[in-house]
């Protein structure tokens, strides 16, 4: 009956918030162990059915383990390569501190003049106003309880996070280990049989979904470095490529660089880059909100408009994370409703 379908779909809306909002956090390192698990098993299986192995009698749980801790240990290593790397960078930067502060004294400075021109207000009183600003934020930042309160804080947030990437490593072995007892324990449940097809619809729904998002980031970097160039900025690729980075990152967007720099450019009396700078934000947002429920909703089957309406309530349900939450819950959604034929109201039970 409609009614009965009608309660069905409230409740599949309710549980997918509620086990996103609550059961995701606290079963993520499983999640990406089953993820790091489903990637490597393909690799797994093929090494298994060589000869050699199959002489040897290596499995693809045991096969997978040695793959995955390879993984581990090369990406171990490279982490701490790039610490090394960024260690080296912060380094040369503390060593043009004194450059870097001039510049910075001199930025104030013709800010400051500029709004003593525009509003009268005199300049030296309003950049010893700000430089008293940042030595008390200094002071604050540099003060020994908040200093030992955030070491504390990063130690527990280190903890959690290492504490997390071993149990998805150990996780992702022992799914490789068990799932094809796993697979012939449940392959004759006929709601196992939906959930598998849910769950493939799903891979490929995400795989869509993140090809359309790289597309929709080169086209947004192409369009950050044309308009910095045209706005005559110095080394325009490597700032063009930073910006399109960090639009494609959730909640930040390309005005987080782009407005306060228009802002300082106004300041200094600059207005042809200060509106240069908001136009290109303008247009780089205008562009992501029209090619990305498009490009997702033409990739993924559903409708444009749901796509746009999912990734908003999903900032609003989800917080930030709700740029990748809400489109994976309504790609859930669909699948339930589309895999149990509950989209149709018009046939009755």
């Amino acid at each position: 009956m409609r009614w009965k379908k009608a309660g069905i779909t409230v409740g599949v809306f309710a549980g997918v918030f509620l086990i996103m909002k609550y059961a995701v956090p606290v079963m993520l390192p499983f999640l990406l162990g089953g993820l790091l698990a489903l990637a490597i098993l393909p690799a797994a299986r093929w090494l298994a059915d060589r000869k050699l192995c199959r002489k040897l009698h290596f499995t693809e749980g045991g096969i997978g383990a040695v793959l995955i801790l390879l993984l581990s240990v090369a990406s171990i290593l490279g982490f701490m390569w790039l610490l090394q790397a960024l260690s080296t960078q912060i380094g040369r930067l503390i060593s043009f501190y004194p450059v870097i502060k001039k510049e910075f004294c001199q930025i104030i400075g013709q800010c400051c003049r500029q709004v003593e021109y525009t509003m009268g207000i005199p300049a030296q009183e309003s950049s010893q106003y700000i430089y008293m600003q940042l030595s008390n934020l200094g002071s604050s930042f540099f003060d020994g309880s908040q200093s030992m309160e955030a070491a504390v804080d990063s130690m527990k947030t280190c903890v959690v996070v290492v504490g997390g990437l071993i149990l998805c490593v150990v996780s992702a072995v022992l799914i490789l280990q068990e799932h094809g007892d796993w697979k012939a324990q449940f392959a004759s449940w006929p709601v196992f049989v939906k959930i598998r097809n849910l769950f493939r619809n799903l891979k490929n729904g995400i795989a869509e979904y993140f090809k359309a998002q790289i597309k929709i980031m080169g086209i947004i970097i192409l369009l950050c470095i044309a308009g910095l160039f045209l706005l005559g900025t110095s080394h325009f690729l490597l700032a063009g490529l930073a910006l399109g980075l960090l639009d494609a990152l959730p909640v930040l967007g390309t005005g987080t660089f782009l407005v306060p720099a228009a802002l300082v450019l106004a300041l200094r009396g600059n207005a042809v880059g200060a509106v240069g700078c908001i136009a290109l934000y303008l247009v780089t947002s205008c562009v992501r909100q029209f090619l990305e429920p498009r490009l997702i909703g033409k990739k993924v089957g559903v409708s444009p408009l749901l796509v746009l309406l999912s990734v908003y309530l999903g900032l609003f349900l989800y917080g930030g994370a709700g740029f990748l939450l809400g489109p994976l819950s309504a790609l859930v959604i669909y699948g339930i409703l589309r895999e149990w034929n509950l989209l149709d109201y018009g046939k009755n039970e």
